[in-house]
């Protein structure tokens, strides 16, 4: 299972925006907006400048959770939520991306312990206050943000066995950015453990299904429908979907921003005629998406591949040199618009493409344009 928390490098200029919205440093959220004397005149400039400071910010909040069994082992998961989600919403996405029996189903009013988790509550320290919400002891609706902020410590606890929560620096988000998303998991068994986790909490890490679980079949089938169909088939066939988080999160809604002539040039892609050299092609352009640098782009296309069951002659799984030839024509398309960085394979006598890579947010552009339907990217509706 590709993790993409693992990838050896994103864009760096994407990770100075990140590197500055992870600079510590507190987050005053709790600020009331000054009062008005008089109910009928308009307020001042200065008092709405300061509502305006006073109202949340909505963020991502860098979520690490850890729980551990005596005699079993440590299951760790990290995850980005949205600070606007509720403590209720908070604990249901960190019990779904353990994958803890009937957490999908704990906000449901279910009372079949088969359906929902039998009970639960999360203790949060901030400020070096102790606050504990539960649906009996405390109000369940408050923001993460409110109850644990950028840098707050607190434990979940459900069905008696406790998950410690820690919440480490925020990232900024905007409306299509997903609710919740687990960007890694694993499992370190304690020496000689032979048990099963009492509450069935399996040691195995599936992100796909977990994030499918986190945005709902709703909004993965949202997601598909916004995509090229030949593309969102693939997802389906190779069941890519610890990349629907990116997906959603390029707002495929919206109409990209290309130059007409790269537009004709990209229009034609994928530029193969195989199954194969197609599917290559809709790899590449995904691994593009991500930002990494080349050697990563390289590696994710090939595994994505390898999940799709395209294989050498010989059988066996794809290295990146073999993956990267069998789309060519597209790779080298790609890169006479600045989308992609070009680099000869042995043997190769195509010209290369003296056009430098674009930036950031116009290569984020062509993959947007890539990437949806085509009505959507003409400016239509799918």
């Amino acid at each position: 299972m590709l993790n993409l928390a693992d990838l050896p490098g994103f864009d760096p200029e994407l990770g100075d925006v990140l590197d500055t919205a992870l600079t510590p440093g507190p987050v005053d959220i709790t600020a009331s907006a000054p009062s008005v004397t008089s109910p009928t005149s308009a307020p001042s400039a200065a008092a709405a400048s300061a509502a305006a400071a006073a109202a949340p910010v909505d963020t991502t909040l860098l979520v690490l959770a850890e729980h551990h069994v005596d005699g079993i082992g440590w299951f760790t998961r990290t995850l980005g939520l949205n600070g606007a989600l509720s403590v209720a919403e908070t604990v249901r996405a960190v019990l779904i991306a353990f994958s803890w029996p009937g957490a999908s189903g704990m906000l449901d009013g279910g009372r079949d312990r088969t359906d929902v988790v039998g009970g639960w509550s999360l203790q949060a320290r901030r400020d070096d206050r102790l606050r504990v919400y539960s649906p009996t002891a405390g109000p369940v609706g408050t923001r993460l943000d409110e109850a644990l902020g950028r840098d707050g410590t607190g434990t979940i606890v459900a069905d008696g066995y406790p998950i410690s929560v820690t919440t480490a620096g925020t990232m900024p988000r905007d409306g299509h950015t997903p609710d919740a998303v687990c960007l890694a998991g694993s499992f370190a068994p304690d020496p000689g453990a032979a048990a099963d986790h009492p509450a069935g909490v399996p040691g195995d890490v599936d992100l796909a299904a977990v994030n499918v679980a986190l945005a709902g079949k709703e909004t993965v089938d949202e997601v598909l429908a916004e995509l090229d169909p030949e593309l969102a088939d693939l997802i389906r066939a190779g069941a890519l979907y610890e990349f629907i988080p990116l997906l959603q999160a390029l707002d495929l809604e919206r109409p990209a921003q290309v130059p007409d002539r790269t537009r004709a040039v990209l229009a034609g892609l994928p530029a193969e005629t195989t199954a194969d050299g197609r599917a290559a092609a809709w790899a590449r352009i995904i691994a593009l998406s991500t930002l990494s640098e080349r050697d990563a782009v390289d590696a994710i296309a090939a595994t994505l591949l390898g999940s799709l069951g395209i294989t050498g002659p010989d059988g066996a799984p794809l290295d990146e040199v073999q993956a990267r030839a069998l789309c060519r024509d597209s790779a080298h398309r790609l890169a006479t618009c600045g989308a992609d960085a070009w680099s000869s394979l042995p043997g190769e006598t195509v010209a290369t493409p003296l056009v430098p890579r674009c930036s950031l947010l116009d290569r984020l552009e062509m993959y947007r344009f890539l990437l949806q339907r085509r009505e959507m990217a003409s400016g239509g509706s799918a």
